[in-house]
C-alpha cells in the first residue's frame, strides 16, 4: 500500500499540529483489504447482551465482515464462542438468537455439543479413519464486559479486553443512570450509510459540528460545558442539559440531565441521552470502501414507560442528520480537490475540540503500520 501514489499519512502526536487521515484512506478498496487483517481481525467487537445468554443452550450470533460468530451458554454455565460454520461443508449453523440444546446444521444434520465437540455426523462414523476430534467447531475468544456486554475477538493471542481498558467498564457503570437495572430490548434495524466506516466514527468523535448540524441537540445541552476526554483505547464525550424545554424534546425535571458517549477502539460506541434511563450500544462495520452498517442494541428498564419524544428525536432527526453529514463527506472524499484536512483542537477539551478524532486516527495509523 505504501507504494501507491497517495498523500502520505502523517498524524502528529499533537492534535493542534496534525493533519487528518488523507482522503484515499476512506475510498480505497486496497486500504479496506488491509484493515480486515490489521484492524478488525485483531480487536474486540460487541456481540450482544449477556442477559440474552442466561440459560444453557441460549445463543446469539454476530457478524464481522464475512465472518459469522456464534456465542453459546453451555450446560456447565460457561460462555463459549465459535465460528458459526459447520465443519462438514461450511453451511452456517445458526441465525439470530435463541436456544438450542444441540447445534444442528440445517444442510446435512451434522450436530455439535454446546462445547463445540462433534456429536453426530450422519454416516461418517462408519467410514474408516474418521476422527471426530478433527471436526470440532473452531473456537473464538469471548469476554463479558462491564457485567452486561459480550465481546469477541478473532485473534487467539490478543490481550483480554478487561486488561486493555481496565477503567472503561467502571466509568460506564458509574456514569450510566440505573445501569444495573437496564436490560436488552428488541434491537433497532441496522442503519446503512453510504460512507466509509471511519467517516461514521470520525463524526461520532466530536461535537464541533453540533452547532451547525444538530441545532436542536445544541439547544438542549450546555455546549459551553461540553467536554471530551481521551483514555488509552477509548474516549468519552459528556454534556449537561441547559434547557428542559428545548428544540429536541422535553426533559423532565426529575429525569437524567446528562448525555455521555463512549468510543471503544475500533468499532464500538456506547451512549445515552438525557431523559428516562436507557443506553444504546452500536457497532460500525464496513460494507465496502464507501459503505458502512451501524448495528444497534438498546437497553432500558423493563416495564418503564418508553420516552417516546427522545426516541422519535433520535431516530427521525438526530440519526438522519448524521447520516446526511457522513454521506456528504464521503462524496467529498472522492473529490480531486481534497487531500487531507487539519484538526481543530481545544486543550481544555471543549466543544470545538477534535482531539478524539485525532486519537482515533492515531490508533488507526498505528494499527495499520503507517
Amino acid at each position: 500500500m505504501n507504494d501507491l501514489a497517495h498523500t502520505p499519512i502523517a498524524i502528529h502526536t499533537d492534535p493542534a499540529q496534525s493533519d487528518t487521515l488523507p482522503g484515499w484512506v476512506y475510498t480505497s478498496e486496497e486500504a479496506l483489504a488491509a484493515e480486515r487483517e490489521k484492524v478488525f481481525f485483531r480487536t474486540w467487537h460487541f456481540a450482544g447482551a449477556v442477559d440474552d445468554l442466561v440459560n444453557s443452550g441460549d445463543y446469539i450470533t454476530a457478524r464481522l465482515l464475512a465472518q459469522s460468530i456464534l456465542v453459546m451458554r453451555g450446560r456447565d454455565g460457561a460462555l463459549r464462542g465459535f465460528y458459526n460454520v459447520c465443519q462438514h461443508r461450511a453451511h452456517e449453523l445458526l441465525e439470530g438468537q435463541g436456544n438450542a440444546r444441540v447445534v444442528t446444521c440445517p444442510y446435512h444434520a451434522w450436530s455439535y455439543h454446546d462445547d463445540g465437540s462433534l456429536r453426530t455426523a450422519r454416516g461418517a462414523e462408519r467410514q474408516p479413519h474418521f476422527d471426530p476430534e478433527r471436526f470440532c467447531l473452531k473456537p473464538v475468544r469471548v469476554e463479558v464486559f462491564a457485567e452486561k456486554f459480550v465481546f469477541f475477538n478473532l485473534d487467539p493471542q490478543a490481550a483480554p479486553l478487561a486488561e486493555l481498558v481496565p477503567d472503561l467498564a467502571a466509568d460506564i457503570i458509574a456514569e450510566t443512570p440505573a445501569f444495573a437495572e437496564l436490560k436488552p430490548i428488541p434491537a433497532r434495524p441496522p442503519r446503512p450509510i453510504q460512507a466509509n466506516w471511519k467517516v461514521v466514527l470520525d463524526n461520532f468523535h466530536e461535537c464541533y459540528h453540533c452547532g451547525p448540524a444538530h441545532p436542536a441537540f445544541s439547544d438542549m445541552l450546555d455546549m459551553a460545558c461540553y467536554r471530551t476526554e481521551i483514555r488509552g483505547l477509548w474516549s468519552k464525550q459528556k454534556g449537561t442539559v441547559a434547557k428542559l424545554e428545548n428544540k429536541a424534546y422535553p426533559v423532565a425535571a426529575d429525569a437524567n440531565h446528562t448525555a455521555v458517549f463512549w468510543f471503544l477502539w475500533p468499532t464500538t460506541t456506547f451512549g445515552f441521552m438525557p431523559g428516562a434511563p436507557s443506553m444504546s450500544v452500536s457497532t460500525t462495520l464496513p460494507q465496502g470502501a464507501g459503505a458502512a452498517l451501524r448495528r444497534f442494541q438498546s437497553f432500558g428498564i423493563p416495564g418503564a414507560p418508553v420516552d417516546e419524544a427522545k426516541m422519535v428525536y433520535g431516530q427521525t432527526v438526530l440519526g438522519p442528520e448524521d447520516v446526511a453529514i457522513c454521506e456528504s463527506v464521503q462524496r467529498g472524499l472522492n473529490s480531486r480537490g481534497y487531500t487531507a484536512g487539519r484538526f481543530v483542537h481545544d486543550p481544555a477539551g471543549g466543544q470545538t475540540t477534535e482531539a478524539a478524532v485525532h486519537h482515533f486516527h492515531r490508533l488507526y495509523a498505528e494499527a495499520m503500520g503507517f
